[in-house]
């Protein structure tokens, strides 16, 4: 059985992989289908987040990764995947999951939803945090993998003007 996972992945973080990994335990095949979500302002180009996340998936045997643009049930059926796979942190990612399975449930009978509860030392991790995170100046080493974090931190050291750097000192 195929299983698409879909997601901006922006970044991907240490939970992303997770649900991925376990994924893959499950199913004979995951394709983990990033797309650019309009509603968001990405940090990294579609392109940037596959390579991201081939570098962090690539022990990964019947894994894939690939970009959709559109509804995620067509790629889903263009893909020949049955399942959907969803990761789960909170009650309100459970609301939102459940209303677009019901909602993919009406574009498309054949292609079912699985939600992965994520492991809790992932409960409260979201690519949204690890961003704000980055542009405030901490540290996201224990939220993404290695290589990711450097990506971030050079992204935010490039776009953070000289005047609001924390750690210069300007004299008075």
């Amino acid at each position: 059985m195929i299983a698409l996972y879909p997601g901006s992945f922006d970044p991907v973080t240490l939970g992303h992989l997770d649900v991925i990994e376990r994924g893959c335990k499950l199913f004979e095949r995951v394709i983990v289908a990033v797309l650019g979500n309009p509603n968001k302002k990405p940090l990294f180009t579609v392109e940037e987040r596959i390579e991201q996340m081939r570098d962090s998936t690539q022990h990964l045997n019947n894994l894939e990764v690939a970009s959709f643009d559109g509804l995620t049930v067509d790629y889903a059926k263009l893909r020949n995947a049955q399942v959907l796979l969803r990761g789960l942190r909170v009650l309100s990612d459970f609301e939102l999951e459940l209303q677009m399975a019901l909602i993919n449930k009406t574009l498309s009978t054949e292609i079912e939803t699985v939600f992965l509860a994520t492991s809790k030392e992932y409960s409260f991790l979201s690519s949204s945090a690890v961003k704000e995170i980055a542009r405030f100046g901490g540290s996201v080493d224990h939220l993404v993998p290695n290589h990711v974090a450097k990506k971030i931190y050079k992204c935010y050291a490039r776009n953070q003007p000289q005047d609001l750097n924390p750690n210069k000192m300007d004299s008075v």
